[in-house]
């Protein structure tokens, strides 16, 4: 008898600003599974829907307004698969075929966010507000090489 291992969610990178191309840019989540990472695109939709669940509930207004920014906080409870398949433009990062993760901080005194580049058979890019330490640890746990994301950048 096979077992199979379940793909698990580890870590969520929430509200990214993924870099597609010349002045293109799309709201991603960055969703880290012990396989892969999906970047998992965020559609106006979702925040609505994510609003007026919070509406149903009876939640005040900031609670509503904040909802669309937490609603990241789900992948938690949902399989990677359906996280992968959740928007079409979806599309996942095998852990195995990355050759590194760049990070770069950022400086809020000058307006700055933080930088992440995913190195495999292509190049993408992410900025936003991270914890670039964590995410060090987290992908250097899981095998994956990481460039800076230390203190001072190391």
């Amino acid at each position: 008898m096979e077992v199979f291992e379940t793909e698990k969610v580890l870590y969520v990178i929430p509200n990214l600003e993924y870099h597609k191309g010349f002045l293109k840019s799309a709201l991603v989540n960055l969703v880290v599974t012990d396989q892969r990472i999906i970047v998992a695109h965020v559609k106006k939709e979702m925040i609505q829907k994510a609003r007026e669940g919070a509406k149903e509930r009876g939640d005040g207004f900031f609670k509503r307004l904040a909802s669309g920014w937490t609603m990241h906080e789900r992948y938690y409870d949902i399989s990677p698969e359906d996280i992968a398949n959740e928007a079409p433009e979806n599309f996942s990062i095998p852990l195995r075929e990355i050759k590194e993760v760049k990070l770069k901080g950022g400086n809020v005194d000058e307006g700055k966010n933080d930088e992440m580049e995913i190195k495999w058979k292509e190049k993408n890019k992410f900025s936003g507000n991270m914890n670039q330490r964590e995410i060090k640890k987290k992908l250097s746990d899981l095998g994956v090489k990481v460039k800076g994301g230390g203190l001072f950048g190391f």
